[in-house]
């Protein structure tokens, strides 16, 4: 063949010799087992389909004698089929019991095939000149006609004794070999009645056997013993059916819009253009409808694939839901949109347990019906869906109730006709709420793969909505915790100043008439009134410290001796020793007075009444000021110091609270600096407070804020 048909028809014949040989290399490749004799018959058919392309191919080459060989191929092609389905027909006698009359029926195919080959060698023979027997060209037709009707039978009786149950495995192979052999048998009658085959015809059939190669494929995806393991993902075939489909359309499309064209006089090409954009802009609506897409992933799911739902595709997705912070949906907001993605819903809602005695509307999205009713925790719905784990269709309902059971369903879930499912969410057995699916774009069938995927997405949600609730529980209980610590600060605060108080009080008897007393004793009440007030402001704001007093400098030895002045005045000798000169250190005025505080006044309450040495020294050492806090206390053991100094609400005093050290430390840690003890039982304590000096560029800095 010559001209344009002769490079269609090459490039077609050679299209088909490719999509045979790479599913005869995937059936091999991706066979783990033992290979099973159905799946050699397939290799050995795709491999002999494969010559024969590459022979057809070959003959609209000039100058080459591949021409002989056509009919030869030909004959080994339709036998190649023929023998797959005696194979296949084969296996079904046997199961069936009928061994005897699938070995006579094998015999008569094999002396059939015998007298066949003969002939078909001896017209290669005579075409050749290698034989003076020559076979007329009509026998070779009527004999493709025969085997064209005999092969449509073996697949007809192949698909009807079939199990109705298993015809599903096979249904696509006998699809593709009906349509190779209903073509071959109008080729062949084509010839026969007008003597010569159209070549159009001819180029075609390359094409033909290309394109049922996926359905062979499709066919061997669907039985085990065929051993092919590759698997197209229902995104990619949708998205290749949706192309394919969008060809033909438009091929359609345009082969109308020619005919306008050339019938439809003056107005011709109006008409075209107006015809073919027209087209476009509903290709374009139909592929970018939500319901439109729906549909087809249903009518693919159905047709193409042995389950319902690609698992690893739907829980990717269901994570990456889950999981996107980017946008400003919350996780309540998220998990319908997960549930909701899975079963094509548009929205829906979330009904927690957010009164102590009712399940109420907590979350939704795209959810636009009013009814947003609450369910009581003891009501027989939520009983049933609980102990049942029952996924409701509110279009499945018998006199208010769900159907096959006797439970009624709320009025309010049944009032709008938008509503579908009710999907339990349960943790630990125990429901966590439920999520209100509105109803689908395209038609959704619910069959137990649905249902026993929305049952685990349920569980993963629920325990993922119980986690967040527990979490907040939990961070509502560290802010009392919060509160409460800042609270027993405070307590430990003004029980220091009341025993300033106590001081005054007790020296007031002796010193009540000396004037420089009581002015020191009214300044001391002042003092004490403004700490106090300013200790219940911190009771009211319970926050972590403000960065800006973290990077605070404050002068130390001033604050020194301010706190043993005002000590002294209570009545309380302190001595104090300074090495060096102005140390500015890290931290807040207010914090750093607070320490001091308490570990003097600490050290005040564990000595003797009658007998109080305390003493500061004061010294700097590299990059930290060091401070040293003497006493003749009552000292304290290693085994306090290690395990109970430092943790709250320990103390040896009678009356003490156990929070001074513990806040004091926190303080100093929070510096920068540390504090250790060092401590003898019955001889007295010493505490190293170390705090980190200001930088010079700290310093400049403080002092221009000041």
């Amino acid at each position: 063949m010559e001209g344009v048909f002769s490079e269609i028809g090459f490039y077609t014949y050679a299209l088909a010799a490719g999509g045979f040989l790479l599913l005869a290399a995937i059936l091999l490749t991706t066979s783990r087992k033992k290979i099973s004799a159905t799946q050699k018959w397939l290799v050995f058919v795709l491999i002999i389909n494969v010559i024969w392309a590459v022979v057809h191919t070959l003959n609209y080459l000039p100058g080459n004698s591949s021409g002989l060989f056509l009919t030869l191929v030909d004959f080994l092609r339709n036998s190649s089929w023929i023998f797959l389905l005696v194979h296949l027909m084969f296996n079904i006698w046997c199961a069936q019991g009928n061994e005897k009359l699938a070995r006579k029926i094998g015999r008569i195919y094999g002396i059939g095939f015998g007298i066949l080959l003969t002939i078909e060698l001896l017209t290669v023979g005579g075409k050749a000149g290698w034989s003076d027997i020559v076979i007329p060209a009509k026998v070779n037709l009527y004999e493709n006609l025969f085997v064209a009707i005999l092969v449509l039978l073996l697949v007809e009786n192949v698909y009807r004794s079939t199990a109705e149950e298993n015809r599903w495995g096979i249904r696509y192979l006998c699809l593709a070999l009906g349509t190779l052999y209903v073509f071959d048998f109008l080729l062949y009658a084509d010839n026969i009645l007008f003597t010569s085959i159209g070549p159009k015809l001819y180029d075609a059939r390359g094409l033909i056997n290309f394109l049922v190669v996926p359905l062979i494929g499709i066919s061997a995806s669907r039985n085990p013993d065929w051993s092919l393991k590759v698997q197209i993902s229902r995104k990619a075939a949708f998205h290749t059916i949706t192309l394919i489909g969008s060809g033909a359309y438009l091929i359609g499309m345009s082969a109308a819009g020619y005919y306008l064209q050339n019938h439809g006089g003056k107005w011709g090409n109006l008409l075209q253009a107006t015809f073919v954009v027209v087209a476009i802009l509903l290709l374009v609506a139909a592929l970018s409808s939500g319901r439109f897409r729906a549909r087809g992933r249903v009518f693919l799911s159905k047709h193409l694939f042995r389950y319902k739902y690609d698992y690893r595709d739907e829980w990717l997705r269901f994570i990456g839901t889950i999981s996107d912070t980017q946008h400003h949906y919350g996780l309540r907001e998220r998990s319908i949109q997960a549930m909701a993605d899975i079963m094509d819903s548009p929205g829906g809602g979330l009904w927690l347990r957010e009164k102590p005695d009712a399940y109420v509307m907590a979350a939704k999205w795209n959810y636009h019906p009013k009814m947003e009713g609450e369910l009581d925790i003891h009501d027989e719905f939520i009983r049933f869906i609980e102990q049942q784990e029952w996924v409701v269709n509110l279009d499945e309902v018998e006199d208010g109730k769900i159907k096959g059971a006797d439970c009624p369903i709320p009025n309010w879930l049944l009032e709008s006709p938008e509503l579908w499912l009710v999907v339990p969410l349960l943790h630990h057995d125990r429901t966590v709420g439920f999520i209100l699916l509105l109803r689908p774009r395209g038609s959704k069938d619910l069959n137990w793969e649905s249902l026993d995927l929305l049952k685990i997405v349920g569980r993963q949600v629920g325990s993922y909505l119980a986690e967040q609730i527990a979490e907040q529980a939990l961070a509502e209980a560290r802010e009392f915790e919060a509160f409460n610590r800042k609270f027993a600060f405070v307590v430990h605060d003004i029980k220091n100043l009341a025993s300033q108080l106590s001081l005054i009080v007790r020296n007031a008897d002796k010193h009540a008439g000396n004037p420089e007393f009581q002015q020191d004793m009214l300044l001391t009440v002042k003092d004490s009134a403004d700490k106090m007030n300013n200790l219940l402001s911190r009771i009211t704001v319970v926050r972590e410290p403000s960065k800006e007093k973290e990077e605070e400098t404050s002068e130390l030895s001033g604050l020194l001796e301010k706190i043993i002045d005002r000590t002294v005045k209570s009545g309380t000798e302190v001595g104090f020793q300074k090495n060096t000169g102005p140390l500015m250190v890290k931290g807040d005025l207010e914090s750093l007075e607070t320490v001091f505080m308490h570990l003097i006044q600490n050290a005040i309450d564990a000595c003797d009444p009658d007998d109080v040495r305390v003493g500061l020294r004061l010294s700097s050492e590299e990059d930290y000021a060091i401070v040293k806090l003497i006493d003749n206390g009552c000292g304290m053991s290693k085994e306090f110091i290690r395990d109970e100094l430092f943790r709250p609400f320990r103390s040896t005093k009678e009356k003490g609270y156990g929070i001074g050290a513990y806040e004091s430390r926190e303080i100093i840690k929070r510096m920068g600096g540390r504090l250790s003890v060092k401590s003898i039982p019955e001889e007295g304590t010493t505490m190293t407070v170390y705090l980190k000096l200001a930088s010079q560029e700290e310093k400049i800095l403080d002092q221009a804020a000041q």
